[in-house]
């Protein structure tokens, strides 16, 4: 999938859908939003698993399993990532956000296209046309805008994201 160029000015002058972090339902609405050649199952439970495959590969990958190192680059605190890593078990863990997909694609920093498939495998896919959250991470993963400066932007746009 190709991305058009996400600008700040593109964010403050059109007029979204929906904000990026809940979806609209609608009694016919498909459970993801997938664009032609993606190859992404169908099964919730089998993409949360693969999600959370994914989280664990990136974390040691890039921060060694050094949770200070995560926090510090993506504002994902020691906690929720264990959370995340353990899974939604009885309340000891938890299904992997939109927010937290954002948060360490922005962080590492991931390609437009890795950072999509996290997404749809998370539940929908980047759509920055339709979503406000998802165009300032398409505009910060193009401008190479750090954690830091993504959360900013969130705070002007109005999206609560925690730092």
């Amino acid at each position: 999938m190709e991305f058009k160029n996400i600008t700040k000015d593109y964010i403050r002058s059109h007029k979204f859908e929906f904000d990026g972090l809940t979806y609209p339902k609608s009694k016919d609405e498909v459970s993801y939003r997938l664009h032609p050649n993606d190859a992404i199952s169908m099964n919730l439970a089998n993409n949360q698993i693969t999600l959370r495959k994914k989280f664990v590969d990136l974390f040691y990958r890039h921060f060694d399993g050094n949770y200070k190192r995560l926090e510090s680059h993506c504002g994902i605190t020691e906690a929720s990532m264990r959370k995340y890593l353990r899974g939604n078990r009885k309340d000891k863990g938890r299904n992997i956000s939109r927010e937290a997909v954002a948060k360490l694609s922005v962080g590492i920093p991931l390609s437009l296209e890795e950072a999509n498939e996290l997404f749809c495998l998370q539940g929908h896919s980047l759509e920055p046309e339709h979503g406000l959250f998802d165009a300032i991470v398409v505009n910060a993963l193009q401008e190479g805008d750090d954690f830091h400066a993504f959360y900013d932007t969130c705070t002007e746009f109005g999206i609560k994201i925690y730092k």
